[in-house]
């Protein structure tokens, strides 16, 4: 997928665009000399654009790649090294692991997928490769000669279909199963370790297909006649209008979804429904790390709720995100009251603010602490403990510590990129900092994290020591 730097990143949450007339006034901070290394993983140019539309970075954030394109010709550009070139290369891809880069690229009118640098192939076409989440398998969808579709599983076929579902391709949490959705004919069937449940009219693309954490399970919607059911281990549950969110526990023993009947949507959990709400907000559904609680956010005229073990609890104008901390024992939300945003953790009602960011509610590993990105007027900045940072143009890649006892993270002022920890902001600069989507940035030890750093046209991996 390809990645974005702080300044994008931000902009596209909404936090704090450039265009809004200019750096917004910041207080000074305390500037630090922390100790830090820089590596030279690439150059990395302004110029082409397509050069960083098309850069992915691995998850662990140690190595870049991204496409160039010279006389007719793309070549993939590894760590600054250029691979085999193509007449068309697709979406980049790392491991989970960081380990192998894995892409569609296609020659003399056929297709392949290169991982490792070697070419698996010829096929009439492929998709984007995927891999297991612990790097050890990579599957992708190819279509053969005759126009008939497969799935490449470690560099094996398998049974040929008319067409693979949405193309997805899903790896169960271990990584020790695998599932797909098939179609022969006009019949549908989920393959799983190469065994077909079915036949069904269709597969329900909002549930997807869903593996309990020990991979044991696995469940998905599917329309069967004109009604939809979850068909849990290939046995069918209760039929309904439709089918949304969907998630197993992680032992598998709790299931919950989303249905509608009748008008009406339940959430149903253990096979029971829950009262029946106008609407539930999609990916709002939560289980606690330790299952034993459901939470979702349900809309009853145009007030919204969130509603835990089937208790809806106070109404706002919205409900954002929703996340339990590591522990379990704490449950934070956004809320939306008329124009302006506000944290909920436990019950309690946080400040206001114009704008909470999307996606940065952070619990610190042990839960005790909760921080996340804001906005008010032109400026942004981190939340901790509910109070508010210091102010600068952007901020993002929000985490703590390993112990739990300072936050960290990225900020931009003045058109320069740096860290900050605790208040206390890196003396040495970057044109902009980035990391991999929906990634903070990485801790390696309890006191060493790392990141990328872009300037004078090349792209750095950068290792800072918290002073």
């Amino acid at each position: 997928m390809p990645t974005t730097g702080l300044r994008v990143l931000l902009v596209t949450l909404g936090l704090v665009a450039a265009a809004c007339g200019g750096p917004a006034p910041v207080a000074a901070q305390t500037q630090v000399k922390r100790k830090y290394t820089e590596t030279l993983l690439a150059p990395f140019p302004a110029d082409p654009p397509e050069l960083r539309q098309s850069a992915a970075l691995s998850p662990d954030a140690r190595h870049v790649a991204y496409v160039t394109k010279a006389g007719g010709q793309a070549r993939v550009v590894l760590d600054g090294k250029p691979e085999n070139a193509y007449a068309q290369v697709g979406d980049l891809v790392f491991s989970p692991d960081g380990k192998t880069l894995a892409y569609p690229a296609q020659k003399d009118g056929q297709w392949y997928v290169v991982a490792g640098g070697k070419e698996l192939g010829p096929y009439a076409r492929v998709g984007v490769p995927v891999f297991s989440p612990d790097g050890a398998g990579m599957a992708f969808v190819a279509m053969l000669a005759d126009g008939k579709r497969t799935v490449i599983h470690d560099g094996k076929p398998g049974p040929a279909c008319d067409q693979v579902f949405e193309g997805w391709v899903v790896f169960s949490p271990d990584g020790k199963r695998l599932a797909y959705g098939a179609r022969h004919g006009q019949q549908w069937f989920l393959a799983v370790d190469g065994r077909e449940i079915g036949p069904f009219e269709y597969l329900g693309s909002a549930t997807g297909f869903q593996f309990s954490g020990d991979g044991r399970r696995v469940a998905f919607a599917a329309l069967a006649g004109t009604k939809w059911q979850v068909v849990l281990d290939g046995k069918p549950q209760a039929t309904h209008d439709n089918v949304a969110d969907l998630v197993l526990s992680r032992d598998g023993k709790r299931l919950a979804y989303v249905a509608l009947d009748g008008g009406t949507w339940h959430m149903i959990v253990d096979g029971k429904p829950h009262e029946g709400f106008q609407a539930i907000g999609e990916g709002t559904l939560r289980l606690s790390p330790d299952a034993k609680r459901v939470v979702y956010a349900a809309q009853t005229g145009s007030r919204w709720s969130l509603v835990v073990d089937g208790k809806p609890g106070k109404a706002y104008d919205g409900i954002g995100e929703v996340q339990f901390s590591p522990d379990g024992r704490s449950l934070a939300y956004v809320a939306k009251m008329g124009s302006s945003e506000a944290v909920v953790l436990d019950g309690r009602e946080q400040r206001l603010f114009d704008r909470i960011g999307g996606g940065t509610l952070t619990f610190s590993p042990g839960g005790r602490r909760l921080a996340y990105v804001a906005r008010t007027g032109r400026v942004s900045f981190a939340v901790v403990d509910g109070k508010r940072k210091p102010r600068y143009d952007m901020v993002g890649y929000l985490t703590f510590t390993p112990d739990g006892r300072w936050p960290v993270y990225a900020a931009i002022k003045d058109r320069k990129a740096f860290t900050v920890v605790e208040d206390r902001e890196a003396s040495h600069h970057y044109d902009e900092i980035w990391m991999p989507p929906g990634r903070p940035l990485v801790f390696t030890t309890r006191t060493r994290f790392h990141y990328l750093g872009v300037k004078e046209g090349g792209i750095y991996l950068v290792e800072e020591e918290v002073e």
